[in-house]
């Protein structure tokens, strides 16, 4: 009998040993988003950051039981972005300027809410300094230093001057440029296109720029460098005998970033 009741206290014990280890695996870590190279985490009441006109960005929902429902809570009539989520991947696409919030809870009723800020694609440069490249393995020294002191004299935006390019689409809209401080704005129409340096591989933003038919140029920006170069080679080569050797010519704009409002 003694037996008996041992081994019956035993499995009690065992039971309730195996139900508490169960009770402790119900303990979640909060619900978080994980960029999809890992490097990024946003946790509850964190912001997500996004550019209109592009295609947003992809995170890995972690934590919680592993059963997630996203909802967008949005107190504006404007739509601020929409999502898609597959079971595994959480893709969140900017629409409108503006913020809102996106929450993230599972069948645990756990959740996390996320500020999630779409902010103009818009770019704002002021001007600091200009500089020049001049090439030609001909050139003497003296004929590039009188050819870079021409293509610094002759530039029509000056120090302090700047460059807005404002956004109507992903890859065009309108430019101003302030030749420099207390004058008025000129204003026209860009085109972006993308390309690639072959020697860095660094993504270079080409702009067509269109002030007017007679007035048209291109502008190519380094952010790596915070340049905007123009090439002025045909300008230059030939407008004298000594200068028939010119290879390459750029004048470049050294710029800093205006904030805006967002940032």
């Amino acid at each position: 009998m003694k037996r008996n009741l041992l081994s019956a206290f035993t499995t009690i014990i065992s039971i309730l040993f195996v139900t508490s280890l169960s009770s402790c695996g119900e303990s979640y870590s909060p619900i978080t988003l994980t960029s999809k190279d890992g490097e990024t985490v946003v946790t509850n009441g964190d912001t997500v950051r996004l550019t209109k006109f592009t295609d947003g960005e992809q995170y890995n929902i972690k934590g919680g039981n592993g059963k997630y429902f996203p909802e967008i809570i949005n107190k504006k009539d404007v739509e601020i972005f929409k999502y898609s989520y597959d079971g595994n991947l959480l893709s969140i696409t900017p629409v409108s300027e503006g913020n809102c919030y996106l929450k993230i809870s599972d069948s645990e009723e756990n959740e996390s809410r996320f500020v999630v800020l779409v902010e103009k694609k818009d770019r704002h440069y002021k001007v600091e300094s200009l500089s020049a490249t001049v090439e030609g393995d001909d050139l003497t020294v003296g004929t590039q230093k009188e050819i870079y002191n021409l293509i610094i004299a002759d530039s029509k935006i000056k120090t302090g001057g700047k460059f807005e390019f404002l956004y109507t689409n992903s890859n065009n809209g309108i430019v101003k440029i302030l030749s420099s401080e207390g004058e008025q704005y000129t204003s026209g129409s860009f085109i972006e296109t993308k390309s690639y340096n072959p020697g860095n591989g660094e993504e270079i933003s080409s702009f067509k720029i269109t002030i007017s038919e007679s007035n048209v140029f291109t502008l190519y920006l380094s952010e790596k460098n915070m340049t905007l170069s123009e090439d002025v080679t045909d300008k230059y080569k030939g407008q004298k005998t000594e200068y028939n050797n010119l290879e390459k010519a750029y004048l470049i704009y050294n710029l800093s970033v205006v904030p805006t409002e967002n940032e």
